[in-house]
């Protein structure tokens, strides 16, 4: 017994649509999964969220609803933006909008201020302050995308300066092209450049990052540029924030179990990043490394293993909210108190997260 409801026809969509759902975000087509038979325009649906695991096979697309069979949760109800077969003949659009979602209200603010706003996690709005960019400085983003904090240093900077953002994925890059450009955010060069190996090291004449980006040639594809890496003692200041297990984020339907020795693939995959980013780093030049995972062998861990590898780099404080780091990682107890940890648990109620 499935337990439908008996009062609405209802549909499944995918668990990251679902989140984005819990967040306030309306349902597009691609998002969703299963639906029942004769959904019609303006119909108000039951809207549920699929939680099988990454490892699990997944739903195939216009499964109708009696055939579904996996374990769901109950997400709210929207009124649909067209018919069943639209759904599923369409690459794009609006499928479904919320009405009521199941939690705490949220509202969407998709397309309200498009090119004056974006919205941030109080955590996410922390990482901008603490790398504290100038006008005019140079600026490498190791992981950029999808773009929100990169688009928030170019705010702090007025647009004055060099931003140099990065991610090894093409699609997500170019992506993240078409927001900085919607956002009116023309000192940043976005690039698809895997930055664990973005220092060069060929013994050529040095460049500036500037006269890297002067010279570029572009992709004929899709107008990227192409620039493979950049010398030592390049960037007035660096953000890293590598990918990590996410196991701060919030709202979350669903966590993989993880090994600790799953887990520590992701520290290993984050110390590549280091290697590469200090030395990219002119000297007395600032980096900031954050996460949005509690795991503490991705935070204090990593600051401790930086600290211990690169004796040249030394902890900031910082005037910003936050819990100090955990004991017992290696950090003195003044250590503890300059790095900033984001606990869900904590009164604060934000999403996990860590940067130093």
């Amino acid at each position: 017994e499935k337990g439908w409801p008996m009062s609405h026809r209802a549909i499944v969509v995918g668990r990251f649509c679902g989140e984005a759902v819990l967040r306030g975000a309306n349902i597009f087509v691609r998002g969703i999964l299963s639906a029942d038979a004769g959904i019609t325009d303006e119909e108000e649906i039951a809207v549920y969220a699929d939680l099988r695991s990454s490892s699990e096979k997944s739903v195939p697309r216009g499964l109708m609803l009696a055939n579904y069979s996996g374990r769901c949760v109950f997400l709210g109800v929207g009124k649909s933006c067209c018919k069943r077969s639209e759904y599923f003949a369409q690459s794009a659009g609006l499928g479904v909008s919320m009405i009521q979602i199941s939690g705490t209200p949220q509202p969407s603010l998709n397309s309200i201020l498009v090119g004056k706003m974006m919205l941030q996690n109080l955590p996410s709005v922390c990482v901008a302050h603490a790398l504290d960019p100038k006008p005019g400085e140079v600026i490498l983003d190791m992981c950029c995308a999808p773009g929100g904090k990169t688009t928030h240093l170019a705010s702090l900077m007025n647009n004055e300066g060099l931003i140099i953002a990065c991610d090894k994925s093409r699609k997500k890059m170019v992506g993240a092209r078409d927001f900085f450009q919607s956002m009116g955010a023309t000192c940043i060069i976005p690039l698809a450049l895997d930055s664990t190996k973005s220092l060069l090291e060929d013994g050529q004449s040095w460049k500036s990052p500037k006269d890297m980006v002067a010279s570029a040639s572009s992709a004929n594809k899709d107008g990227l540029l192409n620039v493979k890496g950049f010398y030592a003692n390049s960037f007035d200041r660096i953000l890293l924030d590598p990918p990590c297990s996410a196991l701060g984020l919030r709202p979350k339907l669903h966590i993989d179990a993880q090994s600790s020795q799953e887990l520590s693939k992701f520290a290993e995959y984050q110390r590549r990043f280091v290697r590469t980013a200090i030395p990219l780093l002119k000297p007395g030049g600032t980096m900031t490394y954050s996460t949005c995972t509690i795991n503490a062998s991705e935070n204090e861990d990593m600051v401790m293993f930086i600290l211990s590898e690169f004796p040249s780099m030394k902890l900031v404080p910082m005037e910003l909210p936050g819990l100090p780091g955990l004991p017992d990682r290696g950090l003195t107890d003044e250590e503890c108190q300059m790095v900033r940890r984001f606990d869900p648990c904590d009164e604060g109620d934000t999403m996990g997260f860590f940067l130093a």
